[in-house]
């Protein structure tokens, strides 16, 4: 580990005008794989969002590790400032309990088979988008018919990123600007939200993402 202090604010400058050029550089796709500009991509999330508070379902948040605490945090909030139902599957109990029973692989498939109603949405985290409970997650949440949110990194062709109706990807290798953007990504959303900036009055044309089937 360098400790320098000479080269503390090279490391620094490069490091944050790397994470603003990726909140230019994340993209979306729908279930199609097709390309969703960004503003319309926040849109349509927040749409979904929004139909959520509106008939009392559930919002979903599921991820690992650092993804773990980006679901857990985003859950409290959007309970909290969004006033709609939110959970994450993170209580060490439950978790242990699965895993222990189970296996890994479905410490999230198994509560939302118990959990998920048809019309909740599902934020799929994974920084590789190839966790393996990750996926289980997803395919239990499309076949209770719920809408999927999915936010991933690394490679392009990551499976997580094939499954969701949206389909949020940071194009970087590195966690923590994953993360960070992931968590920004949602906090987008809420905020928006809870500003009253979205969605736009025509909401209605983002909510036709039901009428796309995820194969």
């Amino acid at each position: 580990m360098h400790s320098a202090p000479s080269q503390t604010l090279p490391f620094s400058s490069d490091y944050f005008r790397q994470l603003a050029a990726l909140g230019e550089k994340f993209q979306i796709t729908d279930t199609q794989g097709k390309f969703i500009s960004i503003s319309e991509g926040i849109n349509r999330a927040a749409a979904l969002v929004y139909r959520q508070r509106k008939q009392q379902r559930k919002v979903i948040f599921i991820g690992n590790g650092g993804s773990a605490s980006v679901a857990s945090h985003q859950a409290v909030d959007y309970w909290r400032n969004g006033n709609i139902p939110a959970i994450a599957f993170n209580d060490s109990a439950s978790l242990t309990c699965i895993s222990n029973d189970f296996g890994y692989e479905q410490v999230f498939s198994k509560p939302i088979s118990i959990f998920a109603q048809s019309g909740d949405i599902l934020f799929a985290i994974s920084s590789s988008g190839e966790s393996a409970n990750i996926l289980a997650g997803v395919r239990q949440a499309i076949q209770m018919d719920c809408q999927v949110i999915t936010l991933s990194a690394f490679q392009t062709n990551n499976p997580l990123r094939q499954l969701g109706h949206l389909n949020f990807y940071v194009p970087t290798m590195a966690y923590g600007f994953a993360e960070i953007m992931h968590l920004c990504i949602c906090h987008c959303i809420i905020d928006g939200l809870v500003k009253g900036a979205l969605p736009s009055s025509d909401e209605d044309n983002y909510l036709n993402l039901a009428q796309n089937e995820v194969s």
